[in-house]
């Protein structure tokens, strides 16, 4: 599963709850979370497309670790957009699930993958 997109504000969110609360800061970070909803920073939708997908552990040691959390999902991970457009999902385990981002940048990657893991 994989997709392209040019999110605007160059900011993603991961969803883990419809009703959601997104992190107030990126307190200088390339992402941030809360309970339900984590934000990754990417590249400006002028200088391009970024490349969201997901992928099992292990499978992209190619792209480094931008942060990993811990969400609590309703049984669905959602790629969005800042406003709430949905871009990719992924079914998950209802309860705490930890979701690790890599990304092929430290700051404004154009290239994020979510490894989920219960």
């Amino acid at each position: 599963m994989t997709v392209r997109i040019e999110p605007p504000n160059s900011v993603i969110l991961v969803v883990a709850r419809e009703d959601f609360t997104p992190p107030s800061t990126f307190a200088g970070r390339t992402c941030a979370a809360t309970s339900d909803c984590i934000a990754i920073g990417v590249r400006s939708v002028d200088d391009g497309e970024t490349v969201v997908s997901f992928a099992a552990p292990g499978q992209r040691p190619d792209l480094m670790v931008l942060g990993e959390f811990v969400v609590i999902s309703e049984g669905n991970l959602s790629v969005r957009s800042i406003y709430n457009r949905e871009h990719l999902t992924a079914g998950v385990e209802v309860g705490a699930v930890t979701v690790e981002v890599l990304g092929n940048e430290a700051a404004e990657p154009d290239e994020v993958v979510l490894v989920i893991r219960s």
